[in-house]
């Protein structure tokens, strides 16, 4: 295909490894994988232009075995992102099985027998990681990149079957029709491969960071934005239910006299004690600091009493058993229903705040509500004299 055309392909592979690898320094680990790919591919792709410099069988088995093991590599990204590792073993097989018939027909220097070889063992790497993910296509990326794998491995399937039509026993490898062909495929589907990884890996890199912007570090709960986000999606089931707000008493004592490390596990603690609550459709966040709020979707005020007791009495309890605190660490929680009136959820917690601060004003470790409980579904515990209604 020409001088310039040898010297673009390794190149242009070379490219998308170090674009690889960047995304790799950026904590997307499958990167590392589609980087060391790109890489034996580029330098297999480079070797005719050492052999046409210094003709040596050395320089024919490196290329098969830079090819194979990109291969294998490119069978690993793949299952990385649909069933990592899954048959390893098989995998290293077909590898090594490729890497010995071109080993053999090197040295009885058949060259069809050597291409023939190769293209099928980069065949069934790239197939397998094909059948893994058929049942886990979950996104439009996902299906590009799946699309893009079929045509790879297609065009190896096609031209190892055709190996004694486009390359004859005793013709120069650089001068043939497949060369021709495995130049311009490669090219093509090479490229469309690669773009769709990058692809995958930007979105999922993307992902990664809006989940980042949405959920608070310590205590794995969503942040304020994140709790925006995920009530907004509830749409016409955040009209109604209840919401509660709750704060750490004495918290900066805690951290005074026992140390920052263990009021962070006090923060975890209450954070735990939350998510569990908000199992059932929940929504539970941290909105800073030892701040806490827990949305219940269709919840009435009585339901809601009795699950913030549940929290509080629960919370003190594991606190007592489980951190080396020699003080009772106790928690207040102010609630309110969702009223038709507001525009925003953040009217109600705006009320849930009063209560809190009620809870706060009338000696804490308590539950107030703004309004006065509904018509209970699950009334609370009599031995919950803590509940406080306005």
């Amino acid at each position: 295909m020409g001088e310039n055309f040898a010297f673009f392909l390794p190149v242009m592979m070379a490219s998308f490894s170090i674009a690889f690898l960047a995304l790799y320094s950026r904590g997307i680990r499958v990167a590392g994988w589609w980087s060391a790919a790109y890489f034996c591919v580029s330098a297999g792709f480079s070797v005719p232009l050492a052999y046409a410099a210094v003709a040596a069988p050395v320089w024919s088995l490196l290329a098969d075995l830079l090819f194979a093991t990109g291969f294998l590599f490119f069978s690993e990204a793949l299952l990385q992102r649909w069933r990592p590792y899954w048959l390893l073993s098989a995998r290293i097989a077909i590898w090594g099985l490729s890497c010995l018939l071109c080993t053999t027909a090197i040295a009885i220097d058949n060259l069809p027998l050597e291409l023939a070889a190769s293209d099928f063992g980069c065949f069934l790497l790239t197939a397998l990681p094909l059948v893994a993910a058929r049942a886990r296509l979950k996104s439009g990326a996902d299906r590009i990149l799946f699309g893009a794998a079929v045509l790879v491995a297609l065009d190896h399937l096609v031209r190892g079957s055709t190996v004694p039509i486009t390359i004859t026993q005793g013709t120069a490898f650089l001068g043939s029709e497949y060369a021709f062909l495995t130049q311009a495929l490669a090219c093509i589907f090479g490229l469309f491969l690669a773009l769709a990884a990058l692809a995958t890996q930007v979105f999922d890199l993307l992902a990664r960071y809006e989940r980042q912007a949405m959920i608070d570090p310590l205590s794995g709960l969503l942040n304020r934005r994140g709790f925006d986000e995920a009530v907004g999606q509830l749409r016409s089931k955040a009209r109604s239910g209840s919401l509660i707000v709750c704060d750490i008493d004495h918290f900066k004592a805690v951290n005074d006299e026992f140390g920052h490390a263990l009021g962070d596990r006090v923060i975890i603690a209450l954070a735990r004690r939350l998510e569990e609550a908000a199992l059932n459709h929940g929504i539970s966040a941290r909105f800073g600091g030892e701040e806490f709020v827990l949305f219940l979707p269709g919840a009435d005020a009585a339901r809601a009493a009795a699950i913030a007791d549940d929290v509080r009495e629960g919370f003190t309890r594991e606190i007592g058993s489980t951190l080396p605190i020699t003080r009772k660490v106790t928690a207040s929680f102010g609630l309110s229903t969702v009223q038709h009136a507001d525009t925003s959820i953040h009217d109600t917690i705006a009320r849930a705040d009063k209560a809190l601060y009620e809870a706060k004003s009338r000696g804490r470790n308590r539950v107030c509500v703004r309004r006065a409980l509904s018509s209970p579904e699950a009334p609370p515990r009599p031995s919950a004299p803590a509940i406080i209604h306005a």
